[in-house]
């Protein structure tokens, strides 16, 4: 027989790169032990098990899973094997990976010149396995290719091209085993396993933000099944089927050898959890009953990446996971069953996700799942009917949602419709790691959406996720103000100061339910004598932010910045409402307060900058002031602002239908602010409806963060700030179908001018 040199190359890997590549080794070892069984005299060369072994930084946007180069290609032994085998993984598919497999097959090829260069396909786990060809053969400088599940067509190849015969394709198809039971164990003693949990260890320290679940070792690879019954349109769980070859969609180890390989890894290898890669561990009951069993009788725990399907797990299951697994992932994709069913072939119970949802929560076992937008053919009403329910199962139940896009892989369904349709807007095939969660790369025109949308949907679903909490209270010190601004919301109410005691016990009620962010606010809070005893007192109580939102006007004084500056707040916004002194005296209705907010505005730019404190200013819109923006960033930008946060004015207080200006006219003018004065000013647009703003709509995504407030009025009224504006907004007309519903209420209104004004607007 011959002898093999089974090589696990380093990988190189995009930032944003999808799924479990720290663990692709496990096919390797699979492989080893078939070529072992066969009689093949095997050496496994794995980067992932070399004593140095870790996760690198390599050039921006991308990272190095294993060794150097030069430290793999220092480890290839001196004699020739009859056959060199490069282990293949969706991983290794990419552009920057191949590029360095074609620098590994030259120096092998140099070395062994007779040698034969074999790529196979060896069985990781079949979520997005990316087709390849003779021509990535070519590419990377292979002779030959294996494609698909190795286990049983690996071991003749290589006798074959041992004893100098050739295939009578370069491409060689595998064929599937059928009883997995038949396979011998990974050959865990051909590689340094304790090298392994070290490079694990490595990984997990580097605390790389791609990581879906906890990688401290020690821990193994497992798979208990290979394949799926089932065949979405966007997935890969079984690429040989679609290419002719006949077998078994899905096949599963017996109860007895799972416990045999479970009992393994314990007793041998000391490992207490493994990570379950099967493409779909539920398929069967019995099956996961039987694994369940395995489990239990062990005491190992359980991690399981891909997600189950929820329409196939039983209550007791889920109840027998708690404490075995630290998450349940399920994988829904839309909440409509005619995408899941006709357009992605799922064929689920839509019901079923809500149902595992409630079982978790009452179980209390964390739960993710994964959704999916941008199938072709999905309408509009059907992709914001998935992001209301995502959060609607995560506000409900605490089920965590990850989104994604969907993303043709080559061999797909997704990919042949795609191509069919020309709706690519940037095609990309072989780099995919980055796009799935990162970058939608098709649109449907026909279907009314396109890839951008997606992406800023996607967006606004991730913020509402992590602002469902609330963080922040927004505590109005005063209803004393030596401005009268036309729009002010509390304006109306009686002028006093708040009665301090009873606001530093909110402080301290809040502070122990959890809330890190505080701003003071007013009226203006500098003219409240005890905004200094509450600034500290925030601080004593372990309040992480604290900012005070004043207009300047006290702080023309340098003492009285600087005694603001130091006071310990870690942030400080000055309100200013025009650019000379007509236009802001216009809006604050108060003789000379232009010229004192200016000096307001000098000092503290100068003195938070010397002390640490973030610097920025307010402007709240009205008819008489946005037109003249222009004129307005060029004087922040002589002043030294940094941050500016735009505001439409909101029909409270003061404010009427005459303040407010036409946020159709707005939204342009805000645009040309941003495209002259963003490379030197951070802005931020608030409370102006995100459709307005198409192509700048994450300059509003910090408007969603209302969520997560909680204002406070001097009367000690406590309300939610988005509840609280959402009272003057509502859903009309093009609503109806906006991606970005979820995170917008709508359009504010007067309710004088409403049943005029806004029925015109709509037509109704």
């Amino acid at each position: 027989m011959a002898s093999v040199l089974l090589l696990h190359p380093p990988l190189l890997l995009h930032d944003a790169f999808i799924d479990y590549p720290y663990l692709a080794n496990l096919g390797t070892w699979q492989a080893a032990a078939g070529l072992r069984s066969a009689g093949h005299q095997v050496e496994v060369l794995d980067a992932f098990c070399l004593p140095t072994s870790g996760l690198l930084r390599e050039r921006a946007g991308m990272i190095r899973l294993g060794a150097p180069l030069a430290t793999f290609t220092g480890r290839l032994p001196s004699q020739a094997p009859d056959v060199v085998v490069f282990a293949a993984s969706p991983w290794l598919i990419a552009r920057p990976a191949s590029a360095e497999l074609a620098r590994l097959c030259g120096v092998v090829a140099e070395r062994w010149p007779q040698t034969p260069i074999v790529v196979a396909d060896l069985d990781v786990g079949g979520q997005h396995v990316i087709a390849w060809d003779e021509a990535w053969l070519d590419e990377v400088g292979a002779d030959f290719g294996l494609r698909y599940e190795a286990d049983v067509t690996l071991p003749s190849l290589v006798a074959l091209l041992a004893s100098g015969g050739r295939p009578e394709a370069r491409l060689v198809r595998g064929t599937p085993p059928e009883d997995l039971d038949a396979l011998p164990l990974p050959a865990y003693d051909l590689v340094d396993m304790a090298a392994y949990q070290r490079f694990l260890g490595r990984v997990a320290q580097a605390d790389h933000k791609r990581e879906i679940f906890d990688l401290h070792p020690p821990l193994l690879a497992f798979k208990t099944s290979r394949g799926c019954a089932y065949s979405c349109g966007f997935c890969t769980a079984t690429p040989w089927r679609r290419d002719g070859v006949e077998g078994k969609a899905w096949r599963s180890y017996s109860a007895e050898r799972l416990a045999e390989h479970l009992r393994l890894v314990r007793d041998q290898l000391g490992v207490q959890r493994v990570v379950v890669l099967d493409e779909l561990v539920n398929v069967k009951a019995g099956h996961f009953d039987g694994l369940l069993d395995g489990l239990e009788a062990l005491d190992l725990r359980a991690d399981f990446p891909n997600g189950m399907r929820a329409d196939r797990l039983a209550e007791h299951q889920v109840r027998r996971l708690v404490g075995r697994t630290p998450v349940l992932s399920i994988s829904a994709e839309s909440s409509s069953e005619r995408v899941a069913n006709e357009l992605i072939g799922k064929h689920f119970d839509r019901e079923a996700t809500e149902r595992v949802a409630r079982w978790c929560q009452e179980a209390e076992l964390p739960l993710v799942v994964h959704w999916m937008i941008g199938t072709p053919g999905e309408t509009r009403r059907e992709i914001q009917d998935t992001l209301a329910t995502a959060f609607h199962l995560y506000a409900g139940y605490g089920a965590r949602p990850l989104l994604q896009f969907a993303t043709p892989i080559r061999g797909t369904r997704l990919f042949t419709e795609v191509e069919r349709r020309g709706l690519w807007v940037r095609r990309e095939d072989r780099d995919i790691g980055p796009l799935f969660q990162g970058r939608a790369v098709i649109e449907d025109r026909e279907s009314g959406w396109s890839a951008h949308e997606l992406e800023v949907a996607k967006r606004v679903l991730e913020v509402k996720v992590e602002t469902l909490q609330p963080r922040k209270v927004i505590m109005n010190t005063t209803y004393i103000c030596n401005n009268q601004c036309v729009f002010c919301a509390t304006g109306n109410r009686l002028p006093t100061h708040g009665e301090v005691a009873e606001q530093i016990a909110f402080m301290e009620l809040r502070r122990s339910q959890g809330f890190d962010l505080i701003d003071f606010d007013g009226g203006e809070p500098t003219t409240n004598p005890n905004l200094f005893a509450l600034l500290r007192k925030a601080r004593e109580l372990g309040y992480q932010q604290v900012n005070v939102t004043s207009n300047g006007r006290m702080l023309m004084l340098e003492r009285n910045a600087e005694k603001v500056v130091r006071s310990g707040i870690t942030n400080l916004l000055i309100s200013l409402h025009g650019p000379n002194p007509a236009v802001h005296e216009a809006q604050v209705q108060s003789k000379g307060a232009f010229e004192q907010t200016i000096a307001g505005v000098r000092n503290s730019v100068g003195l938070c900058r010397k002390y640490g404190v973030g610097f920025g200013v307010n402007v709240t819109l009205t008819k008489t002031n946005f037109p003249v923006l222009m004129e307005y960033g060029e004087l922040l930008v002589g002043l030294g602002v940094e941050l500016c946060n735009i505001q439409f004015v909101t029909p409270f207080g003061r404010a009427s239908a005459a303040t407010q200006p036409d946020p159709a006219l707005v939204a342009p003018a805000v645009k040309a602010l941003i495209d002259r004065f963003g490379d030197k000013i951070r802005f931020q647009v608030i409370n102006l409806p995100i459709c307005y703003m198409d192509g700048y709509e994450h300059y509003c995504m910090g408007d969603l963060y209302k969520l997560e407030r909680r204002m406070v009025f001097v009367s000690m009224e406590d309300v939610n700030l988005f509840d609280y504006l959402q009272s003057r907004r509502r859903h009309e007309g093009p609503c109806e179908d906006c991606l970005f519903k979820l995170g917008c209420e709508g359009f504010y209104y007067f309710p004088e001018e409403w049943n005029d004004e806004a029925a015109q607007r709509w037509g109704d």
